[in-house]
């Protein structure tokens, strides 16, 4: 028997035979689980990472509907698996008390044999969500091909060894649609960095006469900073009027030259200000970037408390092995973590770090393991 699909637009309804129970899943949380587990899928070569976390949706009758879901990251401590250590445990504790009503049930990518729940999952299922109502979806990724996936529901208070129903887990073979089309994440940064990177042309402050002297040149360039810095000390002895200066009172031009250095000591003091100012804080930026090898795998660590962390939007890690280069795309939850395990292939890594930042800026280090 097929889940019927038509009844619900923009869902995909799972209702295996003999269930009462109906589980319409959103598409939209389709692509956006695809992309999360294929994340994780292509970390680790052969076999792939685990993710993992909680569904989040509503509970009416025998009806339970999918509208979105949460990762809760894993250090990896014990191997690729979705193994969660005690701090890890505490977390998960942490999203189901605070989501406790929105919560419908748990996920996770399976790149182990099979698809079955295993007794790990079983026992944070007991543990942290008892309900009978709440359900378990297990996503088997593949490399070449869609993703098989499969729902468990509870019955008689336990869940069962197998899904009764296994399901194509894309959009296209689940609705005939293709997901929305996005621009290549190279062209979308490209795009969104563009217009700041005119303005961190312009936002230095001027140091040298150089670029005091291009600003009033420039018609095109209306920056507020080149005009306070360039426009009053430059402007002044360009202009004309200065001869009929020479025929005023030693006072008055007293009085011009006291007002001149005044303004130039505070633009001076303010030009040092600018350029003192963010070096106090560089180290508050410090990604304390470093990699080292634990068992088969690579460690690769950063300073979740750096400042740029605390304030990035995303990130990326791009990893350079071998003859193969991957991209790592990283959310919030996966920068808080701090870490991340690669099992390398060969003798010759080179890891590129990059921290998003609002505006379109970015905080970047890299560097390369060898044995």
């Amino acid at each position: 028997m097929e889940p019927a699909t038509q009844a619900v637009p923009g869902y995909f309804v799972w209702q295996a035979p003999g269930q009462p129970v109906a589980i319409h899943l959103s598409i939209e949380v389709v692509d956006r689980l695809s992309a999360d587990i294929m994340r994780g899928f292509g970390l680790v070569p052969k076999r792939g990472a685990e993710v993992g976390g909680v569904l989040i949706g509503t509970i009416e009758s025998d009806t339970i509907r999918i509208e979105d879901f949460e990762a809760i990251p894993c250090t990896y401590a014990r191997g690729p698996s979705y193994l969660l250590t005690d701090a890890e445990r505490a977390l998960f504790n942490e999203v189901c008390q605070r989501r406790s009503a929105e919560i419908v049930g748990y996920y996770r990518s399976h790149t182990r044999e099979g698809l079955a729940l295993q007794p790990e999952d079983i026992q944070l299922l007991g543990q942290f969500l008892p309900s009978a109502a709440r359900v378990a979806l297990l996503v088997k990724p593949f490399a070449t091909k869609p993703g098989v996936a499969g729902f468990f529901v509870r019955e008689n208070g336990a869940f069962p060894a197998a899904t009764p129903l296994e399901f194509p887990f894309r959009r296209w073979e689940m609705t005939g649609e293709e997901p929305p089309r996005r621009a290549p994440m190279q062209e979308r940064k490209r795009k969104e960095r563009q217009p700041e990177k005119r303005d961190e042309v312009a936002a230095p402050p001027p140091s040298n006469e150089d670029k005091v002297a291009a600003a009033p040149e420039s018609s095109g360039a209306p920056r507020p900073y080149y005009r306070i810095f360039s426009a009053e000390p430059e402007e002044e002895p360009k202009h004309t009027p200065q001869a009929p200066r020479a025929t005023k009172s030693r006072t008055g031009m007293w009085m011009v030259a006291s007002f001149v250095f005044l303004l130039l000591g505070v633009l001076l003091g303010y030009e040092a200000s600018r350029i003192t100012a963010p070096q106090r804080g560089l180290s508050d930026f410090a990604l304390l970037f470093a990699v080292e090898r634990t068992g088969d795998n690579l460690t690769v660590r950063w300073n979740p408390d750096s400042r740029a962390v605390r304030l990035a939007s995303s990130g990326e890690l791009e990893i350079d092995d071998g003859s193969e280069t991957k991209h790592v795309n990283l959310d919030r939850a996966n920068l808080s973590n701090g870490s991340m395990v690669y099992r390398n292939m060969s003798n010759k890594v080179r890891f590129r770090l990059v921290i998003n930042l609002d505006a379109g800026l970015s905080v970047t280090q890299a560097l390369e393991w060898a044995p």
